[in-house]
């Protein structure tokens, strides 16, 4: 009878103890994913940040300080698809912005649906969905998980942004329309506008935003390591005669289309988000009940702003700045209609940025623009020359050659061989770095270098023939402002923040890659790792019982 007694307890301290490592899920869980935010704009503007936002995730959350995207290209389709899945191109599908449909033979983009409508604009012909998205993500997770009890939104600036976070399954989708100013979805999620949605839109904060004139946020010299006010790398909006400060919106307005067009290139896009945002937490029921929601926020200003402008302007800093004053907002919100210890929030980018190339250039650092024009003269030339006059190639897009793969097979060649002519030929063109064929992508597995970070943005089915990487501070038309889609470093090097409830303090400097971030909301959500995840869960996170 001792004995029984005896291993009776241990049982049930085995079992206590493996019920004590289990966190209880949230009541909401908060993505942020702020859009070209590099790692080092988080501690380079950290004395200029307040004390409740950027610096309240910081100091009460984790802050891991080497998470990378591990593909090309680093844009935002793809870096929110890739968060979000917790998987690559290679297997989501989302190769690009935009990419070259070999079926119908148009270029597409990441979530046009010819068989959806706009919902809030009927002047929009086609609509968008994510069914190119070719796995589960985390907000699918969450709902199959539930049996659809957890109510799921994401919110961005931009389409691609707010539906390849939201997924397949979710309750909204919701962006703003830049001809209207009105937050709009589609046909994908519902046939008419939430009530709620509907008495934010009709407030219509868009318009009073571009009544604003956006100045410096703080004297001048707050700003230390930015690059002099009026300088010849930034971009100059129409009705300016340089790219200074102040930038009056409502006389700017009408002279830049589309209309709203200039608040999207202003921090108060952002501030826009955030107005909603937080209206959503106080007129709906999300984060109330012991289900748990999911509520995505996409800040994207930072990303037209930065590639007007550049890493290193005041306009960028100036847009953080204010950025962390919204999420300063969301944070109070949260707390006040959710509850502290009810939500969990994750912070991320979607990819980096890069200098300038002139700027570099400028200062003795190699850089330089690569000319598209004369790379796809020069190689439907050369296929010329070598195989005879044809439309060998019938597109080049997102640094890759799409061939016509019938015309090689008519005219009896073979295809790999094509492929190696033209990237040896394109190893010859300046700024070039490496190339590589769709032959070698397929039979050969890369570890540990940019040709591995290439494959992983590589789809079998919808990616090109020839695919080539530029050198480092080189990109593709640079005049003026700065640009990402490179395997470097400044495009692929993000911050990574958990928050809230499960959530240990402290730093991390492990090597993560960005679809680590999926398997560890997963973890945190006690749900299934979405569909394709190649990541894995960042233990260093997790609150010790």
């Amino acid at each position: 009878m001792k004995k029984i007694t005896f291993f009776t307890g241990l049982l049930f301290t085995a079992i206590f103890s493996i019920n004590a490592q289990i966190n209880k899920p949230p009541r909401l869980l908060v993505g942020i994913v702020v859009d070209q935010m590099r790692e080092d704009f988080l501690l380079r503007y950290y004395d200029q940040y307040s004390n409740d936002g950027f610096k309240r995730l910081v100091n009460q959350g984790t802050l891991c300080r080497n998470v990378q995207f591990n593909y090309t290209p680093t844009i935002t389709a793809v870096g929110h698809a890739s968060i979000y899945a917790g998987t690559t191109p290679k297997y989501h599908g989302i190769i690009g912005n935009s990419w070259y449909n070999r079926n119908s033979k148009k270029v597409v983009y990441c979530v046009t649906d010819s068989t959806e409508k706009i919902v809030g604009n009927e002047n929009i012909s086609v609509g968008v969905s994510p069914r190119n998205l070719l796995t589960t993500n985390i907000s699918d997770e969450l709902k199959i998980a539930t049996n659809k009890k957890s109510k799921v939104i994401s919110l961005s600036t931009k389409d691609r942004a707010a539906v390849l976070t939201a997924g397949h399954m979710a309750d909204g989708a919701f962006w703003l329309d830049l001809t209207t100013g009105n937050y709009v979805t589609s046909t994908f999620y519902m046939d008419k506008l939430p009530e709620w949605l509907v008495q934010f839109n009709n407030q219509k904060l868009a318009f009073k935003y571009l009544e604003k004139e956006w100045n410096l946020l703080k004297p001048i010299e707050s700003y230390p390591n930015c690059l002099n006010d009026d300088n010849n790398y930034e971009e100059i909006l129409n009705g300016k005669q340089r790219p200074t400060f102040p930038y009056n919106l409502k006389e700017l307005t009408p002279l830049n289309n589309p209309y709203f067009e200039v608040l999207n290139r202003s921090p108060f896009s952002n501030s826009l988000l955030a107005d909603l945002a937080i209206h959503i937490l106080k007129n709906t029921d999300m984060g109330k009940d012991q289900t748990t929601d999911m509520l995505n926020i996409c800040f994207s200003a930072t990303d037209p702003v930065g590639h007007t402008y550049g890493p290193l302007s005041l306009e960028i800093n100036d847009t953080y700045l204010r950025l962390d004053l919204e999420i300063a907002r969301v944070l109070k919100a949260l707390d006040e209609y959710v509850g502290k210890d009810n939500y969990t929030l994750f912070l991320t980018a979607d990819h980096g940025v890069g200098e300038n190339p002139q700027y570099l250039i400028d200062n003795k650092v190699p850089a330089g623009s690569l000319d598209e024009k004369l790379i796809y003269e020069g190689a439907v030339q050369h296929l010329n020359q070598k195989l005879g006059n044809s439309q060998w190639i019938v597109a080049y897009r997102n640094d890759q050659f799409y061939f016509d793969h019938e015309l090689i097979e008519k005219n009896k060649l073979v295809l790999n061989n094509i492929q190696d002519m033209l990237a040896a030929f394109l190893l010859t063109q300046n700024g070039i770095a490496e190339t590589y064929t769709a032959w070698q992508l397929m039979q050969n597995e890369y570890t540990g270098s940019l040709a591995a970070k290439l494959q992983m943005g590589f789809n079998f089915k919808l990616s090109g023939d020839v695919r080539y990487l530029m050198q480092p501070g080189w990109y593709a038309n640079m005049g003026v402002g700065a640009t990402h889609n490179t395997a470097y470093m400044y495009d692929s090097h993000v911050p990574v923040i958990f928050y809230g409830k499960g959530v240990a303090q402290g730093v991390s400097y492990e090597y993560h890659t960005i679809t680590d971030v999926a398997p560890t909301v997963s973890t945190l959500l006690n749900i299934k790792f979405p569909s394709a995840t190649s990541g894995k869960p960042i233990t260093e996170i997790f609150k010790k019982p």
